[in-house]
């Protein structure tokens, strides 16, 4: 069958091994392809500042130079996907991006609250110490509730 343009083309002949089709050749200049794009997942802006945050805690803590952050923040703001994250937090304390955020926020906390009663020279506080401020937390507001309810039933007699 032949149309205006010219004969139909032939697609008795399936792409092998050998002739990579369109789709999964790399695009030029090295831009991922629906193939290889198709399992990633994308990054966003918030997961890019939570890296960017986290880098610029290394470099207080001593951990990275100006140099080496420059660098790792300046990648971080150019990655498309999560995967591309992670190995700029990966030899950092807490891996990659994806890990906990509230056990790192509250292991900040309890941080602060440590330095603050022990001076600037404490350390980083324990897993024990952290349960131990839970626990305190938690005893805190219970001991808050408390007092108000029974101030309510003393207000209300």
């Amino acid at each position: 069958m032949t149309s205006p343009a010219g004969p139909a083309p032939d697609h008795s002949e399936a792409p092998t091994a050998a002739t990579p089709t369109a789709a999964s050749a790399p695009a030029p200049g090295g831009a991922p392809t629906a193939a290889t794009a198709g399992s990633r997942t994308r990054a966003s802006d918030a997961e890019r500042e939570r890296v960017v945050t986290r880098l610029h805690h290394a470099v207080g803590e001593g951990r990275l130079d100006l140099a080496e952050a420059e660098e790792r923040t300046a990648a971080a703001y150019a990655a498309r996907f999560r995967d591309e994250l992670d190995p700029l937090l990966v030899d950092l304390p807490g891996g990659p991006a994806g890990a906990e955020p509230w056990s790192a926020i509250w292991e900040s906390v309890v941080w602060r609250g440590h330095r603050a009663v022990w001076g600037p020279e404490a350390g980083r506080p324990t897993a024990p110490q952290c349960r131990t401020a839970a626990a305190v937390v938690a005893a805190a507001v219970v001991w808050v509730l408390l007092c108000m309810v029974v101030g309510a039933v003393v207000v209300a007699a």
